[in-house]
């Protein structure tokens, strides 16, 4: 499986930039889509994955197109153990 990861979040968010370096140290293809100045679409983000906490990451199978919810920075943690 060729898989990328999304960050939904906030660039001012240390949890946020946590998943990102985390990412990064794991040589994991991911975007971060950083909502700081849009908190109506994030509060939609939140509301659309039934999550009250940034960051929202998913997880995007490039070769089927299925995204599915990791989680947190916290469950990132547990699924790339």
């Amino acid at each position: 499986m060729v898989e990328r990861f999304i960050i939904i979040g906030r660039s001012t968010c240390h949890f946020c930039t946590m998943a990102e370096d985390l990412l990064k140290a794991s040589k994991k293809d991911f975007i971060f889509l950083d909502y700081a100045a849009r908190s109506n679409i994030l509060e939609d983000y939140k509301h659309f994955y039934n999550q009250k906490t940034v960051p929202i990451i998913l997880s995007n199978d490039l070769n089927s197109g299925l995204v599915k919810k990791v989680g947190g920075y916290t469950n990132l943690l547990e699924y790339l153990a």
